[in-house]
């Protein structure tokens, strides 16, 4: 058997179970346009609070969790051909808005909102304070990087690896470092 055969044949299994995900979570609410491509994600709740495009793919371990009542409009939305690694959590009590032909690697948290911290009172007794994320089209996130809430990422823009993004990213940047920071070009002529 050559290569390609082999690994058809080891996909085969996989795609079917995908498409008995797709199946299943549009039953239960879940907005999913075209052809996804759903590995063993987690929804703990609120499945209608999601919407994928067409061409979207979710790997082993996702987390999509969404906070709140159901709304007039989905919470969580990736956009088309949007591909998300492993191990990967979105946490949104507002809203997250990833947009088409996104790189999210393994392992990233993206949230839209955070605990109140008001002395005197249990933090665990706290309401939540969210403002929505926003990641344009085209973008790259690298492995393990945080994106806390009210960020908007440009399009074409690139999240370095471990990357903790506070603030909004013009669109093209190169951020990297706790907090995000802007890479800046080498000097010419510089090794």
């Amino acid at each position: 058997m050559t290569d390609t055969t082999i690994n058809r044949l080891l996909s085969w299994p996989v795609g079917l179970a995908s498409r008995l995900r797709v199946w299943t979570w549009r039953r239960l609410g879940m907005q999913i346009e075209g052809h996804c491509r759903l590995h063993r994600i987690r929804v703990p709740r609120n499945p209608w609070d999601i919407a994928l495009a067409d061409g979207v793919a979710l790997d082993d371990g996702v987390v999509l969790l969404t906070s709140g009542a159901r709304g007039a409009s989905p919470r969580l939305t990736i956009g088309a051909r949007s591909y998300v690694n492993r191990q990967t959590m979105f946490d949104a009590s507002e809203r997250i808005s990833v947009g088409a032909d996104c790189m999210i690697g393994p392992f990233v948290y993206i949230t839209d909102h955070d605990h109140g911290t008001a002395p005197g009172i249990r933090l665990a007794d706290q309401p939540l304070t969210g403002t929505p994320v926003t990641i344009g089209r085209n973008v790259w996130i690298g492995a393990g990087a945080i994106i806390l809430k009210g960020v908007t990422i440009g399009d074409n823009a690139v999240i370095a690896a471990g990357c903790v993004v506070t603030r909004d990213v013009p669109p093209g940047a190169r951020i990297a470092g706790v907090p995000g920071r802007p890479l800046t070009p080498a000097a010419k002529g510089a090794p």
